[in-house]
C-alpha cells in the first residue's frame, strides 16, 4: 500500500521545500563588499566592521580580528615584510617570528610571517603579509587565539585575495577667471 510520502505531491512540495532552503542559505553566505582607501575587499558573514576608511578592520564574532591597509613600498618586498612583521609583533610578550615564507604569481606576490606571542594573558597568533597585486601594495594582519587561529586563517586569506584596486581619477581642475 502507498504511504503519504510516496504520494507524488508530497514529493513536489518537499523538493519546492528544499530549494528554498538552499536559496535563502546562499543568499545569507553572499560577502559583503567593504571600500577601503582605493581598493575593495568581500566580506564574508560573522565578520564585523570596526573601521573602512584607509584602511579596513573586521572583527569576527569569535573575537579574531582583520587590518588591511594600503601600504607605501620603499625598498624591497623582503626587507618591508621583515620590518612591519617586526613592528606588528613588539607590543606582544614572549614574541616569535616565524622563518618568511614567499610567493611569486604572475600577477601576485607576497611574504608573510607568522607571529606568536601572549598579550596579556592570552596565548596569540598573528598572520603578516605583505603583498603586491597589480600596482598596488598591501598588507594583512590577521590576529587570532592561538586555539582558534586555524578555524579562521582561510577565511582571512580569502579576504586578502579578494582585494581589488579601485582607479581614483583625479578631481577637475577649477579654471581660475583672471579679471582684468
Amino acid at each position: 500500500m502507498d504511504g503519504p510520502k510516496s504520494h507524488p505531491r508530497y514529493n513536489v512540495a518537499v523538493t519546492i521545500l528544499l530549494l528554498i532552503l538552499a536559496a535563502v542559505q546562499v543568499a545569507q553566505q553572499a560577502p559583503t563588499p567593504v571600500r577601503g582607501d582605493r581598493f575593495q575587499i568581500a566580506v564574508p558573514q560573522g565578520w564585523r566592521i570596526l573601521n573602512a576608511g584607509s584602511d579596513v578592520i573586521l572583527e569576527h564574532s569569535s573575537g579574531a580580528s582583520l587590518l588591511l591597509l594600503r601600504a607605501g613600498l620603499t625598498g624591497r618586498l623582503d626587507d618591508f615584510a621583515q620590518r612591519q612583521a617586526e613592528r606588528v609583533m613588539t607590543p606582544l610578550g614572549f614574541a616569535k617570528l616565524s622563518e618568511p615564507q614567499h610567493f611569486k604569481g604572475t600577477n601576485e606576490e607576497w611574504v608573510q610571517y607568522e607571529i606568536r606571542g601572549n598579550r596579556l594573558s592570552e596565548h596569540r597568533r598573528i598572520l603578516y603579509r605583505a603583498f603586491r597585486r597589480g600596482s598596488g601594495l598591501f598588507e594583512l594582519v590577521y590576529e587570532n587565539n592561538e586555539d582558534r587561529f586555524d578555524q579562521l586563517l582561510t577565511e582571512a586569506q580569502e579576504i586578502a585575495s579578494s582585494v581589488q584596486t579601485i582607479l581614483q581619477t583625479p578631481a577637475p581642475r577649477r579654471r581660475v577667471r583672471v579679471q582684468r
